[in-house]
């Protein structure tokens, strides 16, 4: 049986699986610049900022796994009906 799933919580989805992706996308970027700098310092900060972007993933999956959970509990509430129906 198919989900049902409202377009607000379809979009609300999308949006944390997108700035997911972009936070990876980020942290990929700062560990290469650690990688290749030569200057310790600039290696400090861009592993610093590589962190931030790890912890801002963490953040926003747990988000992505609340909102999952919550469309599990609205299912299985409305028995998978449409609640606009």
């Amino acid at each position: 049986m198919a989900t049902y799933r409202t377009p607000e919580v379809l979009t609300m989805m999308e949006i944390l699986e997108e700035a997911i992706q972009r936070e990876k996308d980020s942290y990929d970027y700062y560990h290469h610049a650690a990688v290749v700098a030569v200057k310790p310092s600039a290696k400090k900060m861009f592993l610093s900022l590589a962190e931030r972007e790890k912890d801002h993933i963490t953040e926003l999956c747990a988000h992505l796994m609340e909102l999952k959970a919550q469309m599990e509990i609205d299912r299985a509430i409305t028995g998978g009906a449409n609640p606009l129906c």
